[in-house]
């Protein structure tokens, strides 16, 4: 079996922006490739992210961890000074999945929901996501990948996952499943939002009872 770190990933700086070059001498096929690292495929049911920087691994694997055996996150299987395996999630992103399929159903919505309070579970710094890094799995399981952020950047409210589902077409429906079934966390995400924390892009968050007259 090939060795996958004989795999390099470094970052250059190319007309002012960084890039990642990526030397592959194996046939591990790259399935993705983001600001801090590269993904390959390992087997039917494993992928290894590299990065270019060692410190985005510490950081990913750090969480994955913490959240390893949680509904919302891939299985870890291994970690190294560069590298971390996890589990290999079948599925288009949440983000893909919504432009082909308009509308949140309320399953969806509620393992979003679910998402957020298992990241305040896990005290996670960064509650938040975006739906280009939640898969759907088989079933219609939501997982969310891309955690190395998870203890670095302090984010009280998941204004990148609001401003997702604004984009994508499907922020009423879950603002009001929300407010509907945890209405403290909803009134928590508004003060929030009120005292100008990260605001730029984020959308506006309505009375509850609004949403409650919009959807009747």
């Amino acid at each position: 079996m090939e060795d996958f770190r004989a795999i390099s990933v470094t970052s250059e700086i190319v007309d002012g922006h960084k890039q990642l070059k990526v030397r592959n001498p194996t046939r591990y096929k790259m399935i993705g490739i983001g600001a801090q690292g590269a993904v390959f495929r390992l087997s039917s049911d494993r992928c290894v992210k590299i990065y270019g920087d060692p410190r985005n691994a510490f950081w990913e694997s750090k969480a994955l961890q913490a959240a390893n055996g949680g509904p919302y996150f891939p299985k870890l299987y291994q970690t190294g000074p560069n590298y971390v395996v996890m589990e290999y999630l079948s599925g288009p992103t949440l983000k893909d999945y919504l432009a082909e399929h308009p509308g949140l159903q309320e399953s969806f919505a509620e393992q979003l929901l679910g998402i957020v309070k298992e990241m305040r579970r896990l005290k996670f710094s960064r509650i938040d996501t975006r739906t280009g890094h939640i898969i759907v799995t088989e079933g219609g399981r939501l997982k969310v990948i891309d955690h190395s952020g998870a203890y670095r950047t302090t984010r009280r409210a998941p204004f990148m996952l609001l401003k997702s589902l604004k984009r994508d077409g499907c922020l009423r429906p879950f603002l009001l499943y929300v407010a509907m079934h945890d209405p403290k966390l909803y009134a928590k995400w508004r003060r929030t939002r009120k005292k100008g924390v990260d605001l730029e892009g984020v959308p506006s968050l309505p009375r509850p009872e609004k949403l409650l007259e919009e959807a009747t």
